[in-house]
């Protein structure tokens, strides 16, 4: 899977449904093995639920790794999580984004070892 997400220079959007989903990582460089912070903003009014995330690595099967995002202003969520370091080198992870009542988006990106 090619990173459709530069998370190491913004934050990447995409549209589900009828709305903007919106992630952004930090800090910056994003790097495996250190926690980080995991904003997610999604347009069009307020949601039911929060959002949550999966985190892996695409066509390779992880534990699972959720980040349990919490409410801190109309539509903008955060979490914390850790991206582990794959044994196999590779350093493309996705983030899966589902959002309650909307759908799911899909961020793909590198990250630094």
């Amino acid at each position: 899977a090619e990173p459709n997400c530069k998370i190491q220079e913004q934050s990447c959007s995409q549209t589900v449904g009828d709305r903007t989903v919106t992630l952004d990582i930090t800090p910056k460089p994003v790097k495996a093995m250190t926690e980080l912070t995991f904003r997610v903003s999604v347009s069009g009014g307020p949601l039911s639920q929060p959002p949550h995330i999966d985190l892996g690595m695409p066509g390779m099967k992880m534990g699972p790794n959720q980040v349990t995002m919490k409410k801190v202003e109309d539509s903008v969520y955060e979490g914390t999580g850790v991206i582990v370091r794959c044994p196999s080198g590779k350093t493309i992870w996705e983030a899966k984004v589902t959002v309650p009542d909307v759908g799911q988006a899909n961020f793909i990106f590198d990250v630094v070892y």
